[in-house]
C-alpha cells in the first residue's frame, strides 16, 4: 500500500509540474513567468479546492499570482480559465472512454453526458463570441460601465485579457502545449491508478474509473470524500488516511519547493525553462498609465475606429507607453520604453501619416545642417508613418526652460536659434517670393479658414456681434476687421517676404534646450505651408510668446455668454520678457516688415481653428478669442 501511495503522490506532483509548464505557456506571451509565485498560487488554490466546492481555489490562484504579475489579476484569471477550459475537454473524453468501454456503470455514463454537454456548451459559447464579437464587446463595456472608474477598468482589463488569451493561442507553441497536456494527464491517470491500488490494499477496493469519478464526477469530492455522503465514508481508517495523504502531501511538497535556496530554484528554473532567458514579450496593454488604458479600452469595446486600434496594437505591443505628450496635431507623441532604452515615439495614420512622413523626410534632409532630434528607428507604409526619437533627461522644451532659468538665458538660446536658422537654412535656400504661391497661401490659409469659421455652428452667434468681450476687455470682432484680411492687401504685404526652406512650426515647445547648457535642438517641423517664408517661423514664435498658446492648452474651461468669452488667461513674466526681447530682435532684423510677421501670426491662429472646432469643440471659443486678440494687435500695429 505504501509503495502505491508514494507512487501516486509522486505522479500527481509530476502532473502538477506539467500543469505549471502548460500554464506558463499562456503567461509567457506577455511576461516572464514567476515560477515560485505560480507554484505557491497552485498550492494555495489546490488547498482551498480540497475544502471548498466550486473550484474557488482557482480564484485564489488567479488573485495570488495576478497581484504579483505585471499584467495584473484580470490577465491571471483569464489564463486560469483557459487552463480549466482545456481540462473540461480532456475530462469529457475520459468519461466518454470509460462509458464506451462499459466501465463505471450509470455514474460514468451520467458524468460523460454532463461533461460532453458542458464541452459542447463551451464550444457554442466560444463560437457565439466569435460571430457576435462586436455586440459582445459593447455588452462588456455597458456592464463594466455600471461600476466606478476603478472597477470599470478592472472589468475591461479582464475582458481584454480573456479575448487576447484565446486569440493569442496562435502565438503558443502548440506542439509543446499538446505535449505538456498529454504528459500532465498521463501522470495524473498514473497517479489515479496507483491511488486506486493503494486504497484497495488499505481495505477499500476501488478501480481507476471509480477514483476518476470520485475526483471529477457529478458528486465529485475533495476532503468531503471521507465525510458522511462521501465515497470513502465508512471506509477503513487506513484508506481514509491514504486519501488524505494523497490530497495534502503534494500541497506541502509544492509549498516547500518554493522555500528552497535561490541557487537551487534558479538552477531548476533554467533547466526547465520553456524559452531562452533573452526572449521578448508582448505587452497586454502598451499603456502604463491607468487613465490612458481606460481611454483605449473604452475605444476598443465601444468599437471606435477599429482600424486605428488594430494598427496601434500592431505598432506598440513590444513597448511600454509611459506618457502621452500629444498636443495640437493629429500625430501622437508618446514617451516609451523597451528593454534597452527610453525614447519618444511619434506616429500617425492615413492622411496624417503622409503628413508625418513629410516631416520625417524634412528631418533627414536637414540633419547635417541644423541641430535636430536624433532619429532612432522609423517605419513607413501606405497607411502609417512612425519614428522614434532619443529621450534625454536633461533636454526640456523651451517653455519649461524659460520658466526655470533667467529670461536672459532663454533669450540667448532663442537668438542662437534664429541665427542658426538664418545662417544654415534660410540664406542657403533663399529664393524670390512666388506670387502664385502667395495667392494659393491666401486662398487656402486665410480665405478658406475664414469660411470654415463662418460655417461653424458653435461660433455663428458669437461671430455676429461687432465686438467681443474677452475676460472683461472689449475687442473688435473679426467682422469689423475685414480690411485686415483683404486679399489685395495681403498680396502686397507678403510680396516682399523672404522665401526659403523653413521649419514651419517653430513654437516654444519645439525648441528643446539642454538644462546642462550644452546646446539645443529642434523637433517637429511642419511642411506644406505653400508660402515658405521665415516669417511663418517668426509668426509661430509669436503665437507662443504673444498669443500664449501653451497657456491656453493648459486651460481646461471657457464660458461663453452672448459676446462675452471668459477663461483663466494666464501669462507669465518670463513670457512677457521673452516676447519683448523677440519683438526688439525682429524689429532690428526686419524694421519695415513687422506687419507681415504679425499677420502670419494671425494666420497661424486662423489655421488652428478648424482643428479646434473638430477635435476640441468645447474649448474652441477660447482659441477664437486668441485669434481675435492677436488680430486686434496686428490691426493696431498696421494703422500706426
Amino acid at each position: 500500500m505504501v509503495v502505491c501511495l508514494l507512487l501516486s503522490i509522486l505522479l500527481v506532483l509530476v502532473g502538477h509540474a506539467f500543469r505549471l509548464l502548460r500554464w506558463e505557456q499562456f503567461v509567457r506571451i506577455y511576461e516572464r513567468p514567476q515560477r515560485g509565485t505560480m507554484l505557491r498560487g497552485m498550492a494555495g488554490g489546490y488547498a482551498i479546492n480540497t475544502v471548498l466546492p466550486l473550484h474557488l481555489g482557482d480564484v485564489f490562484r488567479a488573485v495570488f499570482v495576478g497581484r504579483r504579475m505585471k499584467s495584473g489579476i484580470g490577465f491571471a484569471l483569464a489564463t486560469v480559465i483557459m487552463d480549466r477550459f482545456l481540462d473540461v475537454w480532456f475530462v469529457a473524453v475520459g468519461f466518454g472512454a470509460f462509458a464506451l468501454l462499459g466501465q463505471g456503470g450509470d455514474s460514468a455514463r451520467a458524468a460523460a453526458r454532463y461533461y460532453l454537454l458542458l464541452a459542447v456548451l463551451l464550444a457554442v459559447a466560444l463560437l457565439v463570441v466569435v460571430l457576435l464579437r462586436d455586440g459582445i464587446k459593447r455588452i462588456c463595456l455597458a456592464v463594466c460601465g455600471i461600476f466606478n472608474d476603478t472597477l470599470k477598468l478592472d472589468g475591461m482589463v479582464f475582458c481584454w485579457s480573456m479575448i487576447n488569451t484565446f486569440k493569442d493561442l496562435r502565438r503558443i507553441h502548440l506542439v509543446r502545449l499538446a505535449l505538456n497536456t498529454l504528459l500532465m494527464w498521463a501522470a495524473y491517470l498514473g497517479s489515479y491508478t496507483a491511488l486506486a491500488a493503494a486504497l484497495t490494499a488499505a481495505g477499500q477496493p476501488m478501480t481507476l474509473v471509480e477514483v476518476f469519478g470520485a475526483l471529477f464526477g457529478q458528486s465529485a469530492g475533495d476532503l468531503r470524500a471521507v465525510l458522511p455522503g462521501g465515497v470513502l465514508y465508512g471506509a477503513p481508517l487506513a484508506a481514509c488516511a491514504a486519501m488524505l495523504s494523497w490530497y495534502l502531501v503534494p500541497l506541502a511538497v509544492m509549498w516547500l519547493v518554493t522555500l528552497l535556496p535561490d541557487r537551487v530554484r534558479g538552477a531548476v528554473n533554467q533547466a526547465t525553462a520553456a524559452a531562452p532567458a533573452g526572449e521578448s514579450y508582448l505587452n497586454l496593454l502598451p499603456q502604463a498609465d491607468p487613465q490612458d488604458r481606460a481611454v483605449f479600452l473604452s475605444q476598443y469595446f465601444g468599437l471606435q475606429n477599429k482600424a486605428w486600434v488594430d494598427r496601434f496594437l500592431q505598432m506598440n505591443q513590444n513597448i511600454t507607453i509611459l506618457q502621452d505628450f500629444s498636443a495640437g496635431s493629429n500625430a501622437t507623441t508618446m514617451l516609451c520604453m523597451d528593454k534597452t532604452r527610453t525614447f519618444y515615439r511619434k506616429y500617425a495614420f492615413g492622411a496624417d501619416g503622409k503628413k508625418l512622413a513629410e516631416q520625417l523626410h524634412w528631418l533627414r534632409a536637414q540633419q547635417d545642417k541644423l541641430p535636430l532630434c536624433e532619429i532612432l528607428r522609423t517605419g513607413e507604409d501606405a497607411d502609417c508613418c512612425w519614428y522614434d526619437m532619443t529621450y534625454e533627461p536633461q533636454a526640456v522644451g523651451m517653455f519649461r526652460y524659460l520658466h526655470s532659468n533667467p529670461v536672459e538665458k532663454s533669450a540667448a538660446v532663442l537668438h542662437q536659434v534664429l541665427d542658426t536658422l538664418e545662417e544654415k537654412l534660410y540664406l542657403p535656400t533663399a529664393a524670390a517670393a512666388d506670387p502664385q504661391k502667395i495667392e494659393q497661401y491666401i486662398a487656402a490659409k486665410v480665405d478658406g479658414n475664414l469660411q470654415k469659421l463662418r460655417e461653424a455652428r458653435s461660433l455663428h452667434e458669437l461671430m455676429e456681434y461687432p465686438t467681443a468681450w474677452i475676460n472683461g476687455k472689449e475687442y473688435k470682432n473679426l467682422n469689423q476687421l475685414g480690411w485686415l484680411f483683404n486679399h489685395a492687401r495681403l498680396q502686397a504685404l507678403f510680396a516682399d517676404d523672404p522665401v526659403a526652406t523653413i521649419h514651419g512650426d517653430l513654437t516654444i515647445e519645439n525648441i528643446i534646450c539642454r538644462t546642462d547648457d550644452t546646446g539645443w535642438y529642434l523637433i517637429d517641423p511642419n511642411t506644406g505651408n505653400l508660402h515658405e517664408s521665415p516669417f511663418l517661423d517668426y509668426g509661430k514664435l509669436l503665437q507662443s510668446l504673444h498669443g500664449g498658446y501653451e497657456f491656453m492648452m493648459m486651460t481646461p474651461r471657457v464660458t461663453v455668454q452672448g459676446n462675452h468669452i471668459d477663461f483663466a488667461l494666464t501669462r507669465s513674466a518670463a513670457y512677457d520678457g521673452l516676447f519683448t526681447d523677440l519683438m526688439a530682435e525682429l524689429g532690428k532684423r526686419y524694421p519695415d516688415q513687422l506687419d507681415s510677421i504679425l499677420m502670419h501670426e494671425v494666420i497661424h491662429w486662423l489655421r488652428l481653428m478648424p482643428y479646434k472646432l473638430s477635435k476640441d469643440r468645447k474649448r474652441a471659443p477660447m482659441f477664437y478669442a486668441g485669434l481675435v486678440m492677436v488680430a486686434n494687435y496686428a490691426a493696431l500695429h498696421a494703422q500706426r
